[in-house]
């Protein structure tokens, strides 16, 4: 992909622009490209503003600005300390995917882009011992047994979150398909490229996650990919696996919630504010009812390697 000198953006912080699309090779226009400002939505940077442009061909998105992302990431805690009540329950949701799959309890697992290793923990307790995870910001899972990185040598990938923060995806799952067995399964999750209105960026900030999302991809092009290497697709889902009808367990909520303190990612990972629920009327209609009218704003398809 090339990349300039960032001469087109406002932010300071950029030392560069994304200025051709990295699917199709479309060139930014900033007189005819579509193109939003968005806050970044953590609170130590919630005060700089970034610009997101949508590819007029492949319809996929890109952060303009490049930055330092090591300085971003520092401050970046997106996982709960805890494998807690809630983490346990969002977890059976994603297991649950893993199993229609095909997911067994002998099968070998690797989570890449595994934060803290909470989804692992959790497999574990679920007898799930060949899990293993990666992740090249976060707390690396040891990898002792190196023989996970051998061709064909792993039955099954978790790929949540993660192809949005990489800048080229092809040669990330190039490289998981080299890792899975004939018949083995790769989850890919992310934000739906195809549903998020770039007409109406602050509804749709914590989904673009800027600086940290870098590219957002439509189900469309997410499948052309993964054809590429031999990849084909035999499930998708259109709702997040953190949602469930458990009181505040959906999007509604979420939004909701973070509106209601100061509108950042870190409203979430901190301990419940059981004042700002109860005095609210709005936010225990979307606690009880929310899971049936969130919108559909996340991709996850599950390929299989031919």
């Amino acid at each position: 992909m090339h990349v300039s000198i960032a001469t087109m953006t406002d932010n300071a912080n950029a030392i560069a622009s994304r200025n051709h699309c990295n699917i199709c090779g479309k060139a930014f226009d900033r007189d005819t490209t579509e193109l939003a400002p968005v806050h970044c939505n953590v609170r130590r940077f919630a005060h700089e503003v970034f610009h997101v442009w949508r590819c007029p061909d492949c319809r996929c998105m890109h952060c303009l600005e490049m930055v330092d992302l090591d300085h971003y990431y520092a401050a970046y805690e997106p996982h709960r300390e805890e494998l807690d009540f809630f983490m346990r329950l969002v977890y059976s949701e994603q297991l649950r995917r893993f199993r229609a799959a095909g997911l067994k309890r002998d099968h070998r697992f690797l989570d890449y882009g595994c934060g803290s290793g909470k989804l692992v923990s959790y497999l574990h307790t679920k007898g799930y011992a060949n899990a293993v995870g990666y992740d090249p910001y976060g707390e690396a899972l040891d990898l002792a047994d190196r023989s996970v990185l051998e061709d064909g040598a792993l039955d099954f990938i978790c790929l949540q979150e993660v192809i949005e923060h990489v800048e080229e995806p092809r040669p990330l799952l190039a490289e998981l398909s080299r890792l899975l067995r004939p018949g083995g399964c790769l989850l890919v999750g992310m934000p739906s490229g195809d549903d998020i209105d770039l007409g109406r960026p602050h509804e749709f900030k914590h989904h673009l996650h800027v600086p940290y999302h870098l590219h957002i991809y439509t189900r469309e092009v997410l499948e052309r990919l993964a054809g590429e290497i031999g990849l084909e697709p035999i499930a998708f889902y259109r709702r997040f696996y953190t949602e469930s009808l458990v009181f505040g367990m959906n999007a509604a909520f979420f939004r909701g919630y973070m509106e209601r303190l100061d509108d950042t990612v870190d409203a979430l990972l901190e301990p419940v504010r059981i004042g700002t629920i109860l005095r609210s009327p709005k936010l225990w209609f979307h606690g009880a009812f929310g899971y049936f009218y969130s919108g559909r704003h996340s991709t996850t398809v599950v390929f299989r390697k031919r």
